[in-house]
């Protein structure tokens, strides 16, 4: 990463995905900050911050129509999600 673009700025498909932290994460988030700005900024200047664009399939499963859908999906026989296991050489 280089850096936090506003919404407006970014040039993105969706902005979503999910967060994985140490827990060091804690030590850099100070009293009366919120978790993206001043601490991504301070984790990106000292290349302690990595994002991974996912070109496969995405879904959001934020309500319970959400689940409905992806549940009828799987059921169907028909989950894009689901990859071949990988095989260690």
């Amino acid at each position: 990463m280089e850096s936090i673009e506003s919404l407006s700025a970014a040039d993105i498909r969706i902005n979503g995905g999910y967060f994985v932290f140490r827990r060091g994460i804690f030590d850099a988030i100070q009293s009366g900050e919120e978790l993206v700005e001043e601490p991504f900024a301070r984790l990106i200047e000292r290349r302690e911050l990595l994002a991974y664009q996912y070109d496969g399939f995405w879904e959001p499963m934020d309500t319970i129509k959400d689940k409905q859908q992806l549940d009828a999906l799987f059921a169907s026989g028909r989950s894009p999600w689901l990859r071949p296991p990988v095989v260690a050489p």
